[in-house]
C-alpha cells in the first residue's frame, strides 16, 4: 500500500491595509466620471489562477456570459469603459498574505515546500498471499452501551487523491475516505507554524468551533471530521465540486445581473443566518471563499478570520479582511459590527457585475484611501435597482447602510427590486436552478480547481516527535493548546453526505 501523502493547509489570500481618515457620509454615490477621469484610474491589483472548466471554456454556451459583458470585451480597446486595466487577467488574492493583525503590522507567513515524489516501482513474487494486520481496513465504528458511534478518524484513513488549494502553511487536499469511498476536501494547518503565530492558534479553533456550529445549512460548507496528530490539525470538509466563483468570474470577466442576483441572494441567506443565529461576523467575503457544489449552488468557506459569539451590542476592533472587499470603517480602525458582511457583500456585487471590485489602487495604502475618501462610481450598463442595491450597500456610514438593522433590514433587502426574480423560499430549499452548471466527467479530477493547484505534486508522508512526549497526561493536556479539537460530525449529517454525493 502507497504511503498516503502530507495533507494540506488552506489557500490564504489578501492585502495590508493602513488607517486613513474618513470620507464624506451624505452621498457614497455619483455618476460615471468623464471620460479623462476614467482613464486616469489606477491600476487594479488582480489577483492569480488559471481558467477551468468554465462553461464557456467547454464549448457550450455559458448562462452567466451576458451581452454586456460581450459588448464591453469589444469596446475595451477603445477605452470606453475603464482604465486599460480592465482587460488584465484577473488574479487571485492568495498572491499576497491577507491581512490578520490588530496592530497594524502584517504577519509574516511561509508556503510549504512541495516534493515529488521519486520513488521506484518493484514486482516481488510471494509463494503464499500474505496481509499484514498494519493496513487491514480499520472499523467506522467503535461499540458503546446502547449502540454503534462513530470513531475519531485518523490521517491515514484517508487517500490523498490531488492538491485543491495552497496556502501559507500548506494545502488543501482532495481525498478519499478508505473505508467508504467518500470524497473530501481536507484542509490541514501545521501546528509548528500555527504555535509560532501565537494569533493563529485561536484563529483554527475559532474556524473550527464555527464549522461545528454552522453544520446543515444549504449555503455554508459542511464539517465531518476534525482530528490532529503530533505534525498537524485536520478538518475534513465538504467537496465542492464547482470549485471557485472566482474561477468563473475570471473566465467571464463579469456575470449578467440575473446570474449575481442569484448568488448574491444565496450569500444573503449564508450571511442571516451566520450573524442571526451563530452571532458571527464573516469578515472575508470575497469571489475565492465562495465554492459551488456540483450542482452550482453556493457554499461559503474559509472561517479563519471569523469573529464568534458577536451580539448586536458588541463590535471587534481588529484589522482584518481582504482590502479590496473591507469596510472603511475596519480600515480606519474603528469598532465595527456585522454591517462590514453587508459592505462586502455590495463590494463583492459590484465585482460580479462590472468585472472589478468598486474602489482600485496602484498599491493597498491607495486602495484603502480610495475606500474611505472616494464616493462609488457607478457604471452606465448597470440598471437602476442594481445600483440602488449597491449605493444602500456601499454606504460609508454603517449606521445608514442597509443590513445594519436586522431583522427589519433582511426583509428590505429581499423585497427589493433587484431580487424581484428570486423565490427565496425555494432558494433556500435549494429548488431554483443556478446559473452556472459545472462541468464535472470525474469528480476526483477535480477539474473545475485551478490547474495551478491540482498540478502539484503531492508531499509524502512525514511524521514528527511527538512535542509532549515524556510528559505526565496532566502536564502535556495543559501544554496542549489544541485539546478538544477532535470531532465528528453526527450520523445522520454523514448519511445525507453520501445521499448527496451520489446524487451528484
Amino acid at each position: 500500500m502507497l504511503s498516503p501523502a502530507a495533507p494540506a493547509l488552506t489557500t490564504v489570500r489578501g492585502f495590508t491595509p493602513t488607517p486613513i481618515a474618513s470620507g464624506d457620509e451624505e452621498s457614497d454615490c455619483c455618476a460615471t466620471p468623464p471620460l479623462s477621469a476614467r482613464r486616469s484610474r489606477h491600476h487594479r491589483i488582480d489577483d492569480v489562477v488559471s481558467a477551468n472548466c468554465s462553461p464557456i471554456l467547454r464549448g457550450i454556451p455559458s448562462p452567466a456570459m451576458s451581452g454586456i459583458a460581450k459588448l464591453r470585451i469589444q469596446f475595451e480597446p477603445l477605452n470606453l469603459n475603464d482604465s486599460p486595466t480592465s482587460t488584465m487577467t484577473r488574479t487571485r488574492s492568495s498572491s499576497r498574505p491577507r491581512y490578520t493583525s490588530s496592530a497594524g503590522s502584517q504577519t509574516g507567513r511561509s508556503d510549504d515546500d512541495t516534493s515529488s515524489e521519486n520513488g521506484s516501482s518493484y514486482e516481488v513474487k510471494l509463494e503464499n498471499e500474505f496481509v499484514n494486520e498494519s493496513v487491514c481496513e480499520k472499523p467506522m465504528y467503535g461499540a458503546i452501551e446502547g449502540g454503534l458511534v462513530p470513531r475519531k478518524m485518523q490521517a491515514d484513513d484517508f487517500e490523498p487523491i490531488r492538491c485543491l488549494g495552497k496556502g501559507t502553511f500548506g494545502t488543501v487536499l482532495l481525498v478519499k475516505q478508505r473505508a467508504t469511498g467518500r470524497l473530501y476536501a481536507q484542509k490541514q494547518f501545521k501546528k509548528a507554524s500555527v504555535v509560532v503565530h501565537k494569533k493563529l492558534v485561536e484563529q483554527t479553533k475559532t474556524e473550527r468551533q464555527i464549522l461545528e456550529s454552522v453544520s446543515r445549512h444549504p449555503f455554508v460548507v459542511n464539517l465531518y471530521y476534525a482530528f490532529q496528530d503530533h505534525e498537524k490539525l485536520y478538518l475534513i470538509l465538504e467537496y465542492g465540486q464547482g470549485g471557485e466563483l472566482f474561477t468563473y468570474l475570471k473566465t467571464e470577466k463579469m456575470f449578467s445581473e440575473s446570474t449575481a442576483a442569484f448568488y448574491m441572494a444565496e450569500m444573503v441567506l449564508a450571511l442571516s443566518y451566520l450573524h442571526e443565529s451563530i452571532g458571527v461576523v464573516y469578515r472575508d467575503l470575497k469571489p475565492e471563499n465562495c465554492l459551488l457544489d456540483a450542482h452550482g449552488h453556493l457554499l461559503l468557506t474559509d472561517f479563519g478570520l471569523s469573529k464568534v459569539a458577536v451580539g448586536d451590542d458588541d463590535t471587534c476592533k481588529s484589522m482584518l479582511g481582504t482590502v479590496e472587499y473591507m469596510a472603511p470603517e475596519v480600515i480606519l480602525g474603528q469598532e465595527y459590527g456585522k454591517a462590514v458582511d453587508w459592505w462586502s457583500l455590495g463590494a463583492l456585487g459590484f465585482d460580479l457585475m462590472t468585472g472589478n471590485p468598486p474602489f482600485r489602487g496602484s498599491n493597498n495604502a491607495k486602495i484603502q484611501h480610495n475606500i474611505v475618501k472616494q464616493k462609488v462610481v457607478m457604471p452606465y450598463y448597470l440598471s437602476l435597482d442594481a445600483k440602488e442595491l449597491l449605493a444602500r450597500l456601499l454606504r460609508k456610514d454603517p449606521a445608514k447602510r442597509i443590513g445594519s438593522r436586522m431583522p427589519k433590514d433582511l426583509q428590505a433587502i429581499k423585497k427589493h427590486r433587484f431580487f424581484r426574480k428570486i423565490d427565496w423560499e425555494k432558494l433556500e430549499a435549494r429548488e431554483m436552478e443556478p446559473p452556472i452548471q459545472p462541468m464535472i466527467t470525474d469528480p476526483e479530477l477535480a477539474e473545475n480547481f485551478s490547474t495551478e493547484f491540482t498540478d502539484l505534486s503531492l508531499s509524502p508522508l512525514t511524521t514528527t516527535k511527538d512535542p509532549w512526549a515524556g510528559m505526565s497526561p496532566k502536564e502535556s493536556f495543559k501544554e496542549d493548546p489544541f485539546r478538544g479539537f477532535s470531532f465528528v460530525a453526527p450520523s445522520s449529517l454523514l448519511d445525507n453526505y453520501e445521499r448527496m454525493m451520489a446524487g451528484a
